[in-house]
C-alpha cells in the first residue's frame, strides 16, 4: 500500500503524523486486503485568523477499481481526522452491501421447458 500524507499552510508534527497513520492502520484491519494507497490532505483554511477551519481529505484507492473519499472539517484537527476515515469506512461498507444486495436479487434465467 502506497501512502502520501501532506499538511498545507502548517508544519505536519510528529503526533499528527502518527495519528494519521494510527487511522490508515484502523482502516486496513477493518476492510482488510484491498487498498493499494492512501493520499491524505490536511489543512487549515483560515490560517491563523481561527475557527472552525482544519480539516482532512483522505482519498482511497482499492484493488477493484474503486476510489472513495471522505473529509471532515473542525477546530480540531485530531477530531478531524478520525472523523475523515470513519466516512471513507462506512462509505466502502454501504457500497459492498449495495453490491452484495444487487447481485443477490438479479433475476436468474428463466427456465424454458422444451
Amino acid at each position: 500500500m502506497k501512502i502520501d500524507v501532506h499538511a498545507r499552510r502548517f508544519e505536519l508534527t510528529e503526533s499528527l503524523r502518527h495519528a494519521v497513520y494510527r487511522e490508515i492502520a484502523r482502516l486496513a484491519k477493518a476492510l482488510g486486503v484491498g487498498i493499494t494507497r492512501v493520499s491524505v490532505r490536511l489543512f487549515d483554511v483560515n490560517g491563523l485568523r481561527g475557527g472552525l477551519d482544519k480539516g482532512c481529505l483522505v482519498h482511497a484507492r482499492f484493488t477493484d477499481g474503486t476510489s472513495i473519499v471522505g473529509s471532515d472539517v473542525d477546530a480540531d484537527l485530531y477530531r478531524s481526522v478520525p472523523a475523515a476515515f470513519e466516512k471513507v469506512l462506512r462509505s466502502r461498507r454501504m457500497s459492498r452491501a449495495r453490491r452484495y444486495a444487487l447481485r443477490r436479487h438479479e433475476p436468474r434465467g428463466q427456465l424454458n421447458p422444451v
